[in-house]
C-alpha cells in the first residue's frame, strides 16, 4: 500500500550499512549502538539504539570481542559471517584471514587469496575474518565458544531495521548523532529525510523535503514530529535515496536522480489482517 526507502548501504560496493533483521536472521547486523526500530507481527514497533555484544571464548579462557555480524561496515577486528549474508564471502578488505567455524570446532582455515576468491557460506557454518592484523590465532579442530547479546530489547524482536539517528523516543527529543558516529557535517546539513515513527497508535512512514532549500536539519525533522504528535522517530538513509511510493507509484523523490536502495519498509495488506479488522502487516524488503 505504501512503501519507503530503508537504512544505509556503501554506495560502490552495495552492502548494508546497519540493521536488518528478517524472521529473526541477521542479514545484517547493527553497527555503532545506531538507532533501529523493531517488530512483531500485530504489534506496534518499538524504537532505541542497539548493538551487539558477541565474543569468542577458546580452551584458554581468553575472550575475543567480535566487531560486527553479517555486515559491510569494515573495521578493525574479528567479524563474523553466516550464510544469511549470502551464499558466498569474498573479502571486503586489502589484507583478511579467516576460518570456518561449525557446532564450535574450527573446521578450516583461509589466507587473504582465497578469500578474495570467494568462500562459500551454508548450513551452520560461521566464517570469522581477521581484519587489518586482528589475529585469528586458532588451528583445525581447536574449540570456541561465541557468545551473543542484544544490548538493547529491540534486538530481540523477530524484525528491525537499523538507521539513525534515533530522533524521538517515548516523547523526548534524543537526537545526538556524534554518540552514533555520524559526522558534525552531516548533522548539520539539511537534506530530504525519510522517516519511521509511531505516535502510540499507529505508524507513520514520512519522507520530508525542502520547499526552495536543500531541505530539513536532523534537529528541524524532530522537532517537526514532536509538532505532529509523534513519540517515536527513527532517521533513514535520505538525499538521493529518499523515495515514497504509494500504490505502487513513485510519489517522493530526493535529490537529485533517485538511486537504487538496498533495502525498504511497507505495508502490505493480506487478508487474514483484513479479517480481524487491521489493515495489514509491516514488512521489510531486501534484494
Amino acid at each position: 500500500m505504501v512503501a519507503i526507502n530503508g537504512g544505509y548501504f556503501n554506495r560502490v560496493n552495495r552492502l548494508p550499512l546497519g540493521a536488518v533483521r528478517d524472521g529473526g536472521r541477521w542479514l545484517s547486523g547493527p553497527i555503532l549502538n545506531r538507532g533501529v526500530m523493531a517488530w512483531q507481527d500485530a504489534d506496534l514497533p518499538r524504537f532505541g539504539r542497539l548493538s551487539l555484544d558477541e565474543s569468542l571464548t577458546d580452551r584458554d579462557g581468553q575472550r575475543w570481542p567480535i566487531s560486527s555480524v553479517n555486515s559491510g561496515y569494515v573495521q578493525r577486528g574479528i567479524s563474523r559471517y553466516t550464510a544469511d549474508w549470502g551464499r558466498f564471502y569474498r573479502s571486503l578488505s586489502g589484507a583478511e584471514t579467516g576460518l570456518i567455524l561449525n557446532n564450535g570446532v574450527v573446521q578450516q582455515r583461509f589466507e587473504a587469496q582465497q578469500l578474495g576468491e570467494g568462500i562459500p557460506l551454508g548450513g551452520d557454518d560461521i566464517l570469522l575474518i581477521g581484519r587489518a592484523g586482528a589475529l585469528l590465532p586458532w588451528g583445525v579442530g581447536e574449540r570456541l565458544r561465541l557468545s551473543s547479546r542484544a544490548t538493547d530489547p529491540t534486538g530481540l524482536q523477530p524484525f528491525v531495521i537499523g538507521g539513525g539517528p534515533l530522533l524521538l523516543l517515548e516523547g523526548r527529543f534524543v537526537l545526538n548523532g556524534t554518540a552514533e558516529g555520524f559526522s558534525p557535517t552531516f548533522l548539520q546539513q539539511g537534506a530530504p529525510r525519510t522517516v519511521v515513527g509511531s505516535d502510540g497508535r499507529q505508524l507513520w512512514l514520512i519522507t520530508l523535503q525542502g520547499v526552495g532549500h536543500e531541505g530539513p536539519t536532523l534537529g528541524e525533522t524532530a522537532l517537526a514530529l514532536l509538532q505532529m504528535g509523534l513519540k517515536d522517530a527513527l532517521n533513514l538513509d535520505g538525499g538521493s535515496s529518499t523515495g515514497l511510493v504509494i500504490a505502487g507509484t513513485h510519489t517522493v523523490k530526493g535529490r537529485g536522480v533517485a538511486s537504487s536502495i538496498h533495502n525498504g519498509l511497507g505495508l502490505i495488506p493480506r487478508r487474514t489482517a483484513q479479517l480481524n479488522g487491521s489493515p495489514g502487516r509491516l514488512a521489510l524488503q531486501t534484494p
